[in-house]
């Protein structure tokens, strides 16, 4: 009897060992299971390309401010281009907080990604091609919200034509402001143009 039950207790963990050794090698590892994340248009690395053309070609923009109600235009050269359009550089679609929210959209020419949840700040980004796939002109909105302000912004960046950027923002005790930039490039055109010849 002692036998018999040395035995039956010594099957039972090789039978426990057995089922937990099958039930192992049929669950993937970590390391075998493929995640596929989708990634977008580089919007950054395009932003800083832009810079720096921007700051070699030295363009004048008629540029126009305006802030709640006070506003001022003027023709002026921009002595930095990576602080004008660091707005538009910061917008990185393929951040890993980003992963499984973002849904694309493609007509003809244009990309369309929209997100999912509300909480971050990212609302639609709009991408236009030309025929050669170049991407010519963005739209992007951004909700950002928290405890102490609520803002909703609309950046649009038209390449050698316009950029803008429009801002409302509503903060705890101080109110609502507003605030929008929009340059128009001149004689951009012309360059363009020349380049084939």
């Amino acid at each position: 009897m002692y036998w018999y039950k040395k035995k039956n207790t010594w099957c039972k963990a090789v039978m426990a060992v057995a089922v937990t050794a099958l039930f192992l090698s049929c669950t993937s590892s970590p390391k075998d299971r493929k995640v596929t994340r989708e990634t977008y248009f580089d919007i950054p690395t395009y932003f800083k390309a832009e810079i720096a053309r921007l700051a070699q070609e030295k363009p004048v923009v008629d540029k126009t401010v305006v802030k709640d109600s006070l506003s001022e235009a003027k023709e002026i050269q921009i002595a930095d281009w990576e602080n004008e359009l660091s707005s538009f550089a910061s917008i990185d679609l393929n951040k890993p907080a980003y992963a499984g929210i973002l849904k694309k959209d493609s007509i003809a020419n244009k990309v369309k990604i929209t997100s999912s949840d509300p909480k971050i700040d990212i609302a639609a980004v709009e991408i236009e091609y030309e025929d050669n796939g170049e991407p010519v002109a963005f739209r992007i909105q951004r909700n950002i919200q928290n405890s102490l302000y609520e803002t909703h912004e609309t950046l649009y960046y038209a390449k050698n034509k316009e950029y803008s950027l429009e801002k409302h923002q509503s903060v705890l005790i101080l109110g609502d402001k507003y605030y929008h930039i929009e340059a128009v490039f001149k004689n951009q055109t012309a360059p363009e143009k020349s380049r084939g010849h």
